[in-house]
């Protein structure tokens, strides 16, 4: 009877995997087929629809889309934002896995997490793979089983410091283990103000990873504003060509000796 119950538990666990929530805080795909018992789908055909830029510290949230060539039922997902242009899932399949590899910092809020079926990841779960989210609803995951539908919006408020370019990480499941699953080719925002946290993201090996996440940037490139040009004040140039003429009119009123020279020698 006892080993009935511990099969009965056992499909009901396959079948209902992680029903309130991603248990992971990093998108890593080997983990993830481990746990879904299959691997990552390519015919899912999602994409994201993003915002050019983002302006640090503001008030107003901007929407990230998830999208697909046609209406496509999901259950599950797993997202957040990290600074830099790589795509997070490429790094935390370096050596060594995500505990080490992946970038470490998680930015900017999701906002209205509850009317959508979305939590904010545990911090344990964060904790585990040395993550540093910007505030608890950085990273996301499903509440519970979403009855959710592409396109499917979520706004995300801004950062409130400047990170430069940031990289939009999302997985998305359509069901339970052994439904299809995809990584979400990932796209990037730019910031409205220059520097930041730009480039690379490390790998934890010390080693700066450049280039674009599968699916390449999103956005459009803000070209540099060109150097500032000063003139000298009008008033500081008109006491500069006074004191020129000055020392000109002293110099011309300066006695000369017998040869005709000013320096009083006989050279």
């Amino acid at each position: 009877m006892h080993l009935i119950l511990s099969l009965v538990s056992f499909v009901a666990v396959a079948t209902t995997a992680f029903p309130n929530g991603a248990p992971r805080c990093k998108i890593t795909e080997a983990v993830i087929t481990a746990g879904h018992k299959t691997p990552q789908s390519a015919n899912l055909g999602f994409s994201m629809q993003l915002p050019a830029s983002y302006t640090p510290g503001s008030t107003t949230p901007i929407p990230i889309t998830i999208t697909a060539a046609q209406p496509t039922a999901f259950q599950g997902i797993l997202g957040y934002v990290t600074p830099g242009t790589t795509q997070d899932s490429t790094l935390t399949a370096l050596p060594g896995g995500p505990t080490v590899n992946g970038v470490p910092n998680h930015v900017g809020v999701f906002q209205n997490l509850g009317a959508q079926g979305l939590r904010a990841q545990t911090a344990s779960a964060c904790n585990a793979l040395n993550v540093q989210n910007e505030a608890a609803a950085s990273t996301i995951t499903q509440a519970q089983p979403m009855k959710a539908t592409t396109p499917f919006t979520i706004m995300w408020l801004p950062p409130a410091t400047n990170q430069g370019t940031v990289t939009v990480n999302f997985v998305i499941s359509t069901g339970t283990r052994r439904t299809p699953w995809a990584i979400v080719n990932s796209g990037q925002i730019l910031s409205t103000v220059a520097g930041g946290a730009t480039g690379g993201a490390g790998n934890g090996n010390g080693t700066v990873v450049g280039g674009g996440g599968a699916g390449g940037a999103g956005g459009v490139v803000v070209p540099p504003t060109p150097p500032v040009v000063t003139k000298p004040p009008a008033k500081k140039a008109k006491k500069a060509k006074k004191a020129k003429k000055a020392k000109a009119v002293k110099k011309a009123k300066k006695p000369k000796d017998a040869d005709g020279d000013e320096d009083g020698d006989d050279d």
